[in-house]
């Protein structure tokens, strides 16, 4: 496979589907490390087990092309809440998967990424109350009805890529977090915990049933989509 070159100011977002065949889960399986391969035990799911498999696989292949290192080789180091590093170097990195597709971004600052598949969601103003803050639920209602259910995955997706680029996770608490949500436009990050600095959101485009958002640090950011094959053959 060719080298991955992650440029600055640019964002490489990988798309890959995690459902592949028993021969490719065992040639996945032995690019992961012993204490991986334990966490895919604990998955009582066969499936959820073989996505994770993929998942990891497909993260480790990806670090791997940016180093020219064998996935296997591949070492993490951890932040003070858990956030993953490349522990010899390399670029910053996240990932997040959802309904059989995990999407990995790569970038020269710190990103969060988080994608959610389209479905109904019945219980969406709910929803609304228990993650916007005054605002962005005064923003929200304005919206009409028919919006409110992809609107408020966009959501979803802009706080958690927020909170895992900033390393906290959702420990960080979602009403930490606000956007502007303009009627017509892509949200803009008004306020991210204690942080200071610049931030940028930034659409990921990986097909109409999945929405997907980058929160990564600075400005002057772009997407480029990629996608990832991991069949063996």
């Amino acid at each position: 496979m060719s080298r991955i070159e992650v440029l600055p100011g640019e964002v490489q977002l990988w798309r890959a589907s995690l459902d592949v065949g028993e021969s490719d889960i065992d040639h996945l399986s032995g690019m992961l490390s012993a204490e991986e391969l334990q966490r895919a035990q604990r998955f009582r799911v066969e499936n959820a087990q073989k996505r994770f498999i993929a998942a990891r696989a497909a993260l480790r292949i990806l670090l791997g092309r940016t180093s020219d290192t064998d996935p296997r080789e591949i070492a993490f180091a951890f932040g003070p809440n858990g956030k993953p590093r490349m522990a010899e170097g390399g670029p910053y990195f996240n990932a997040s998967d959802s309904g059989g597709v995990v999407a990995i971004g790569l970038a020269s600052e710190e990103l969060g990424v988080d994608i959610e598949v389209v479905r109904p969601m019945a219980r969406r103003m709910r929803l609304a109350r228990r993650i916007c803050t005054a605002r962005e639920l005064e923003q929200f209602e304005a919206r009409p009805a028919a919006e409110r259910e992809i609107e408020i995955l966009r959501l979803w997706t802009c706080k958690e890529a927020a909170l895992k680029a900033v390393g906290t996770g959702l420990r960080g608490g979602l009403r930490n977090v606000e956007f502007e949500l303009p009627a017509h436009d892509q949200p803009e990050v008004r306020k991210l915990l204690d942080e200071t600095g610049e931030w940028t959101l930034l659409p990921g485009d990986l097909g109409p049933d999945i929405i997907c958002s980058v929160v990564v640090r600075g400005t002057g950011w772009r997407v480029v989509n990629r996608k990832l094959n991991l069949h063996s053959t």
